[in-house]
């Protein structure tokens, strides 16, 4: 099976590298290009034609919703999934009839993520299953599209192991701990993108709480610390 070609739009550098490490977690996905303005973004949309495109709203340069406008007027083929800390009603309303794929609002869990990609992988693959579908083929491909918003398990830990979770936990029981998603990998021994995957999902239970920091020639990095209850 192909490649899905991605191209990632996203101005700020760490989140750019976030989601390039989680979609190399998916063998099926293949990154082809990272870009962080819209003038550069039209570029490489013109130039590889990628199957799906990964687009924030607020560019340095414009606006990822102006960029969907011109990827419907140049017939782009492929899909968008729009990651963006835009909540309002009027750009997810006009993101969605525009034909967006998936609206993600920042800051992105990488479950939630995670499993977008999964469920665009299984729409692209049933697109190309056959020449000619079936109503069930079609009520399928909706399915895919429209349906899964999934419940989680009651844990909240879906893709998290969580004898490793617990341990991570312990690690930051000091109220003085601080680590990155590499100083974690290390102790861990595990990947740095798979610490990362146990410090958001702190981050999102309320547990850990994170921080950018400008460290190595101003390049910003998210420092994780046990999140104290205010009273």
């Amino acid at each position: 099976m192909d490649s899905i070609t991605t191209l990632i739009i996203e101005d700020e550098p760490m989140l750019a590298e976030i989601l390039v490490d989680t979609i190399k977690q998916s063998p099926q996905f293949q990154v082809i290009g990272v870009a962080d303005k819209v003038e550069s973004a039209k570029k490489q949309i013109r130039l590889y034609q990628p199957d799906l495109i990964l687009l924030d709203n607020f560019l340095p340069d414009g606006k990822g919703i102006d960029l969907i406008r011109h990827t419907i007027n140049t017939q782009y083929a492929g899909r968008i999934i729009f990651l963006t800390a835009d909540n309002h009603m009027d750009t997810i309303s006009e993101a969605l009839r525009m034909g967006v794929f998936d609206y993600l609002i920042k800051p992105v869990h990488y479950q939630r993520l995670q499993h977008t990609l999964e469920r665009f992988a299984r729409y692209r693959g049933s697109l190309r299953s056959s020449e000619q579908a079936s109503q069930t083929h079609v009520d399928a491909l909706f399915n895919i599209q429209a349906k899964e918003q999934l419940t989680e398990p009651a844990s909240g830990l879906r893709g998290i192991d969580e004898n490793t979770f617990n341990r991570v936990l312990q690690i930051f029981a000091d109220p003085n701990t601080v680590h990155t998603a590499d100083s974690l990998a290390r102790i861990l021994g595990s990947s740095k993108t798979t610490a990362r995957r146990y410090l958001e999902q702190g981050v999102k239970n309320d547990q850990l709480e994170a921080e950018i920091s400008y460290g190595k020639v101003g390049r910003p990095e998210r420092i994780y610390r046990n999140k104290i209850p205010t009273l």
